[in-house]
């Protein structure tokens, strides 16, 4: 192991093109296996790169659990003060948006802001720090003094996603400033109020991802009935009401979810026991054929169906199932209906999604048409090198 100038421990790898002329480019990360004499570089720790003349490129950190190099700073002299840099700027990006009109936003999104392996989500006064990997953590303190600190948040946690085999799936968390958060916490999106739980697993009860889908397709459902599908902690369906949908019908396997999404209902001052609002304890794909049966239509219908999910002794896989899912969807409209599909699998594109469209409608034996493709929220960038950080695909489907 080599030591560079400033004392920081590391290796150095030296890459010809087209490589090396990719991250001049911009390339967020390497792929570790790919990499010449890759069992050289087993270990997390800093990886200076250069060019085949020797020059500067970049420097990585190796995260062996992703099998990836993170470049995360070009500064030749000291990587950490470019690593902090890249996250003032994206910070300051953020700010400066006025888009997300409330107290949640992505102040940080991995590659699509030069800063892989990490996300930092803002809910209020607490920042969640997010890591692909235990093998980064050598780099939170850093972070946390000189990023965020200056942001004055009441609470600082740290998450992290364990993909060591032992450990894999599992959510490590920290508290890195305040107390434990041990309730939900109330923020406001777009003039709505949610009880978010920032401490917990790595979702935390809101997407904001699909803040721009979730206003739009609301302001559509004015005087309509309206289904919502794998409702979680119902956002979609209380935008909806929200916006004076006539009836909303929330789908959630979850008893906690429900009792969540009826809660959400409350602090906006709408009863979840009204008569127009429904909360469904049931699987989704057993109450469509209920449905079905009684031959129930609805104007509006969200699909928002997770990248897997248990359905009785089956699984359900969204990148293979969700066509016939779709068309159970377009089947239950009414004419002129809209449906709104998403596919968060992270590794979809709209080609992709479109096809599963043109798919369903087939078997669905209707017509439909593409009205709307909703674009990435401003603080939700993709690094054009790196698709996989697209994220969320939604679009809006008219039944003809």
């Amino acid at each position: 192991m080599e030591l560079n100038t400033i004392g920081i421990a590391c290796k150095t790898l030296r890459l010809l093109p087209p490589l090396s002329l990719r991250i001049k480019d911009g390339l967020p990360r390497l792929i570790l296996d790919r990499l010449p004499d890759k069992e050289k570089f087993e270990g997390n720790g800093w990886l200076k790169i250069e060019d085949s003349e020797g020059a500067h490129l970049s420097w990585g950190f190796v995260d062996p659990d992703n099998k990836a190099v993170h470049l995360i700073s070009s500064s030749e002299p000291d990587p950490f003060d470019d690593l902090v840099l890249r996250f003032e700027i994206a910070i300051k990006k953020r700010l400066e948006i006025k888009a997300f009109e409330g107290e949640v936003a992505r102040l940080v999104n991995g590659a699509g802001d030069n800063l892989s392996g990490f996300t930092l989500d803002l809910y209020g006064k607490t920042l969640v720090l997010s890591l692909e990997s235990q093998s980064l953590v050598e780099l939170v303190d850093v972070i946390h003094q000189k990023a965020l600190l200056p942001l004055q948040p009441e609470h600082v946690i740290l998450k992290i996603r364990e993909k060591r085999p032992q450990l894999k799936g599992r959510i490590t968390q920290n508290v890195l400033l305040g107390q434990q958060i041990i309730d939900r916490i109330k923020v406001k999106e777009c003039g709505i109020n949610y009880l978010v739980q920032p401490l917990g697993k790595l979702d935390t009860g809101l997407f904001f991802d699909l803040r721009c889908a979730r206003r739009e397709f609301a302001q559509s459902a004015k005087d309509c009935g309206v289904l919502n599908l794998f409702s979680y902690t119902g956002a979609f369906g209380l935008a909806a009401a929200k916006a004076g949908a006539r009836r909303v019908v929330s789908v959630e396997i979850e008893p906690r979810h429900q009792k969540w999404a009826q809660e959400n209902f409350k602090i906006n001052g709408l009863n979840p026991r009204d008569p127009q609002f429904l909360f469904v304890k049931d699987d989704v794909f057993q109450y469509i054929d209920k449905l079905k049966k009684r031959l129930e239509l609805f104007e509006r219908i969200i699909l928002d169906p997770p990248a897997r999910a248990q359905i009785g002794s089956g699984r359900f896989f969204l990148k293979s199932d969700l066509p016939k899912l779709a068309a159970s969807c377009l089947s239950l409209l009414t004419p002129n209906g809209r449906l709104l599909i998403t596919d968060n699998t992270m590794l979809g594109t709209e080609e992709k999604l479109e096809q599963m469209i043109n798919k369903a409608a087939e078997m669905a034996n209707e017509r439909c048409s593409i009205v709307k493709k909703f674009k990435p929220e401003p603080d939700f960038p993709v690094n054009p090198l790196w698709p996989k950080g697209r994220g969320v695909i939604a679009m809006e489907v008219e039944r003809m």
